[in-house]
């Protein structure tokens, strides 16, 4: 049975294209909470995540604020590297001009993330986030990639 695909001229695939700036829209929305705001959120799923650690037995003193802020940065890109690509390179054919621009469109939107936290009280944006919110779209990107390779390899034993 053959699936139904809708694309946009260019091959581009419209439902992921949406599913792609509502993602865009929830981590700019994340980003223009204030910081006590942001800060009470992820200070509670420290709190969560150490409940959690513990119940079961396991060292929780490494779950701290800031390395469950930046597991959010790259679990959220990694999320949009994922539907980017798959909106821009639904068949996977991974072209050069392809990759290209799926490129461009996460490094702008991890930069423009950055920079509308520069204008909200409590926070910061910050270089080295980007480049974390780039890592994780890279690894999104490339898990949409091996899936793809594991699917072509399956189909064609």
């Amino acid at each position: 049975m053959a699936r139904r695909t809708f694309h946009m001229p260019g091959g581009i695939s419209l439902p992921f294209c949406i599913a792609s700036c509502a993602m865009v829209a929830c981590i700019w929305g994340a980003s223009l909470v204030p910081g006590t705001g942001s800060s009470a959120l992820s200070l509670s799923v420290v709190d969560g995540l150490r409940s959690a650690l513990d119940a079961l037995g396991l060292a929780s003193g490494w779950v701290t604020n800031f390395a469950v802020r930046k597991c959010a940065h790259a679990m959220e890109y990694a999320a949009l590297g994922v539907l980017v690509s798959q909106a821009i390179d639904p068949g996977a054919r991974r072209t050069g001009g392809r990759a290209l621009v799926i490129a461009a469109v996460l490094v702008l939107v991890a930069s423009i993330d950055e920079g509308i936290q520069l204008f909200v009280p409590g926070r910061s944006g910050q270089v080295t986030d980007v480049a974390l919110d780039c890592g994780g779209a890279a690894a999104g990107v490339l898990i949409r990639g091996a899936f793809y390779r594991l699917r072509r390899r399956r189909e064609s034993s």
